[in-house]
């Protein structure tokens, strides 16, 4: 069991698209930070895979300025 106290999510960034943020995503987990997207379905539905919502990237609070700095050197 992780003893490890948890800390929140927090917005690390925003894509047009789940491809995009999957990508960004697996290369936040592959450097060790706890990542995950959350996308709005429903905003998908009738643009067949173009979205009008943002697709969100989240981290922990105390991996943010890790992640950021990974977003940046990988430009998104």
């Amino acid at each position: 069991m992780d003893n490890k106290p948890h800390t929140p999510p927090v917005l690390a960034a925003e894509f047009s698209n789940e491809r995009e943020a999957a990508i960004a995503c697996g290369m936040l987990q592959t450097n060790g930070i706890e990542a995950f997207v959350v996308d709005d379905a429903m905003a998908t539905i009738y643009g067949a895979g173009a979205t009008w919502a943002p697709v969100r990237l989240y981290v922990r609070a105390d991996h943010a300025e890790k992640a950021a700095e990974l977003l940046a050197a990988a430009g998104d």
